[in-house]
C-alpha cells in the first residue's frame, strides 16, 4: 500500500471495511451515514499510508482509529446542528448491517477477545474512561462532566490507560 498499489489497497479494504463498519455504525448509528464515514475513512487511509508506522500500531488498529475519528467528527458536526425530527437514526435496524465475512469476522473476535482482556487488567476508572471515550464516542470534557471528575484526572486517566492497554497487547502478542 505505502507503493501506491491499488490492488493492496484492495485487499485491504476487502479484510477490514466490514469491522471498520461495525465500529463506524456503533458510534453513529445510521447504516446511510455509517457508509459515507467509512469511505471517507479509507479515502483518508489511502491519502496517509505513508504515515503508518507498524512500530507504533497494527494496521487494523492504525485503521480503527482513523475510522473512528472519522464517525467522531461526523457525530459532533452532527450535535452541532439542528435534528430533524423523525430521525433516519431511528429507522435504522439490525438486519441492514452488512454481512461479515467469516475471515474478517475471526480476526476481529480474536482481536477484540484480546483487547477485552487486556481491558479487563485496568483500574476501574481507567476502564470507565477509556469505555466512555472510545465506545460512546464522548470528549475528554463530556466524560469529566458525566463522572463529575475534573477534566485533567479525565486526561490523565485515559493517557495512563491507553499506555497501560498497549503495553499489555505488546505483551500478549509475544
Amino acid at each position: 500500500m505505502k507503493a501506491g498499489e491499488e490492488a493492496a489497497f484492495a485487499l485491504f479494504y476487502d479484510r477490514f471495511a466490514p469491522s471498520l463498519f461495525s465500529v463506524i455504525y456503533a458510534i453513529l448509528r445510521d447504516q446511510k451515514e455509517s457508509e459515507d464515514v467509512l469511505q471517507e475513512a479509507f479515502v483518508q487511509m489511502w491519502k496517509r499510508t505513508a504515515t503508518y508506522d507498524p512500530a507504533r500500531s497494527r494496521l487494523f488498529t492504525w485503521a480503527v482509529m482513523i475510522s473512528r475519528h472519522k464517525a467522531i467528527d461526523r457525530l459532533r458536526s452532527r450535535r452541532r446542528r439542528p435534528q430533524l425530527t423523525g430521525d433516519l437514526a431511528n429507522q435504522a435496524t439490525k438486519d441492514s448491517l452488512a454481512v461479515v465475512s467469516d475471515r474478517a469476522d475471526l480476526a476481529l473476535q480474536d482481536e477484540r477477545e484480546r483487547v477485552r482482556v487486556a481491558l479487563g487488567q485496568l483500574s476501574d476508572s481507567q476502564r470507565q474512561v477509556l469505555d466512555l471515550a472510545f465506545f460512546s464516542g464522548m470528549t475528554q470534557a463530556e466524560i469529566a462532566d458525566k463522572l463529575e471528575t475534573p477534566l485533567g484526572t479525565v486526561k490523565g486517566r485515559i493517557r495512563h490507560g491507553m499506555l497501560a492497554l498497549r503495553q499489555l497487547l505488546k505483551q500478549d502478542t509475544r
